[in-house]
């Protein structure tokens, strides 16, 4: 199982992004934060499958559009091995298909590329990924 909510370390995450500088802006986000700690970058969908298993963090965030692999399918393939595996998938789209299609594939949340470069990021990314209801978790009545 991957770090608990919140460790002191805080929660760390990988960034699957095939812009560079896109990367940068939500890694350099993340480092400045101290709720989270970045440890690593994918620039193609098999590297962000790749890094959620070899990292195990606590949240993938996930461009829809990566090579190869896309978000969508990358995202299916990490929960398939791991199911407590949060991922958060992002575009630039403004379709209502693209959010079905993620929560089909078992993301966590969902966000709009603007939501990146608004300086909001790190607090939906906190929000999401302490309420998202794992498999595993037990139901409260």
């Amino acid at each position: 199982m991957h770090s608990t909510y919140l460790t002191s370390q805080g929660l760390r995450v990988v960034v699957a992004e095939d812009d560079d500088q896109l990367a940068e802006l939500i890694t350099s986000l993340l480092t400045e934060d101290a709720r989270f700690v970045f440890v690593g970058r994918a620039r193609t969908g098999d590297e962000a499958v790749e890094l959620a298993g070899e990292h195990r963090p606590d949240i993938v965030v996930m461009d829809i559009a990566m090579p190869g692999r896309d978000g969508f399918e990358a995202t299916r393939l990490i929960r398939s091995l791991n199911a407590g595996q949060h991922v958060v998938i992002y575009t630039g789209s403004d379709e209502y298909a693209d959010v079905a299609r993620a929560e089909e594939a078992g993301a966590a949340g969902f966000l709009h590329k603007d939501a990146l470069i608004s300086g909001n990021l790190c607090d939906a990314l906190e929000v999401l990924h302490r309420n998202y209801l794992r498999p595993d978790d037990p139901v409260e009545p």
